[in-house]
């Protein structure tokens, strides 16, 4: 494809268009069913604006050789950085009962995360989304600090297990 200068790219706003679902079961991350995420706990109402916090990197191996005045490298191991999800905490509020965040990712609870990226969050999935995977375990969660205009909200902890996440799958 060639881009002349000047084309005008259009953008989706990502406002109302990020699913976040917790899954207890799913077989292979690398093929997620819609099945198996149709069985899981819509936590996208709960997640706050910016709470997602997971940000996968690569390390670098480094491969020098002595006939060589260059520094190659490849591909390393993969990590996840600062794990954590904020969420709406209605613990002893009048709306208690609805507090699935809190109620689902409780510590020591192992599942996974799938998101969905660039639909209406109200659209069911289906078989060709393209979704992120993450097998985790969740660890403890903290009250946010109090301020004036926000909502009560608590970091929840989790970390990264095997078989570890899959960007941009395909849903079978």
């Amino acid at each position: 494809m060639v881009l002349n200068l000047g084309t005008e790219i259009p953008s989706t706003p990502a406002d109302g268009k990020v699913n976040t679902i917790w899954v207890p079961s799913i077989k292979d991350i690398n093929h997620p069913t819609a099945s198996e995420i149709s069985n899981g706990t819509d936590l996208s109402n709960y997640v706050t604006l910016g709470g997602w916090s997971c940000s996968p990197s690569q390390d670098t191996i480094s491969d020098q050789r002595e006939n060589s005045s260059m520094d190659y490298e490849n591909p390393g191991r993969k990590k996840i950085s600062g794990p954590s999800v904020e969420v709406i905490d209605n613990t002893n509020t009048e709306h208690a009962n609805q507090n699935a965040a809190m109620d689902t990712l409780k510590e020591g609870a192992e599942g996974y995360f799938v998101r969905r990226y660039g639909k209406n969050t109200d659209r069911t999935f289906v078989s060709g989304d393209v979704v992120n995977v993450y097998a985790v375990r969740i660890g403890m969660s903290a009250k946010d600090a109090i301020a004036a205009n926000t909502v009560l909200r608590s970091k929840v902890n989790f970390t990264i297990k095997a078989p570890g996440w899959a960007e941009n799958v395909k849903v079978s």
